[in-house]
């Protein structure tokens, strides 16, 4: 019997902290389109630095975690920005094509402590399952 994860709330899905990250991204849009506008050349630094988007998605995903998962995966984001980031920049000699690699192993690891958290978790609800049958034969 395969036992399927309960659905979410529908107000864990549309939290505020979603829209207040949204918005921010709509803020930052304008402004840079309001400097290019201004002659500031903005997309130049932009395009050069777009990793740092990224980061500040896993830092916000941080800020904002709720759960265990929610850090696991603003980490997991910070730490592939720094990937992209070490590529575009040739960070010791990074390229996508020969640190690939690099990213392989992360991702390995990363799954093994997600198994890991997950092991735990396990155990511990099949615990409280055990426990109240054995009071009930005692």
């Amino acid at each position: 019997m395969s036992q399927r994860s309960p659905r979410r709330p529908r107000s864990d899905r549309n939290r505020p902290q979603d829209h207040f990250f949204f918005g921010l991204c709509l803020i930052v849009i304008g402004v840079v389109a309001l400097a290019e506008q201004r002659g500031y050349h903005l997309m130049d630094w932009l395009r050069a630095n777009w990793p740092l988007a990224i980061t500040a998605f896993g830092v916000m995903r941080l800020l904002t975690a709720r759960s265990a998962e929610q850090v696991g995966s603003g980490i997991f984001i910070m730490a592939l920005s720094g990937w992209f980031y070490a590529c575009e920049t040739r960070y010791l000699g990074m390229t996508y094509m020969n640190s690939w690699p690099v990213l392989l192993v992360g991702l390995g690891v990363w799954k093994l402590l997600q198994g890991a958290w997950g092991l735990r978790g396990v155990r511990g609800e099949r615990a409280d399952i055990i426990e109240p049958e054995q009071e009930k034969t005692s």
